[in-house]
């Protein structure tokens, strides 16, 4: 057994597990766990990440903050409008990595994508006056 990985969510599921564990001790005598309670994102945080990276590339865009005028880099080329993949990449991925240490989206519970949106939110806001809520029921028929 290698790089194994369950969800325990029921009595049934806990018994089999400690099964698995009991099983796994006997023959090898070395085990190494990792446990945790936190909940990795779910399907509606990672699609409210990307709804959210498209609004806030679609306001940069309107009040002329394109890509280079963001980051501060001084440069003769031609204007590059943000795109939800670019916020996902320049401006997500490197406060997620200061928060948490990694850069995969995958690698963040439900709390993380909280904490690292209202980081966002705060830095742009403060900055540049700037504030895109992050997705929710009672705000999704206003943009999307």
């Amino acid at each position: 057994m290698k790089g194994q990985f369950r969800i325990i969510n029921s009595q049934h599921s806990l018994d089999s597990a400690i099964q698995e564990i009991r099983s796994t001790w006997e023959l090898a005598k070395w085990l190494m766990m990792q446990l945790t309670t936190e909940k990795q994102r779910s399907q509606l945080q990672n699609n409210s990440l990307h709804l959210w990276c498209n609004q806030l590339a679609q306001t940069l865009n309107e009040l002329g903050y394109d890509v280079k005028r963001f980051m501060a880099e001084v440069s003769q080329r031609s204007e590059v409008p943000w795109s939800g993949g670019s916020v996902k990449e320049l401006i997500w991925r490197p406060t997620q990595l200061a928060y948490m240490g990694k850069t995969s989206t995958t690698q963040a519970s439900t709390k993380d994508y909280v904490v690292i949106g209202d980081i966002i939110n705060k830095a742009i806001g403060e900055n540049m006056g700037i504030y895109v809520p992050w997705p929710s029921k009672e705000n999704m028929g206003a943009r999307q």
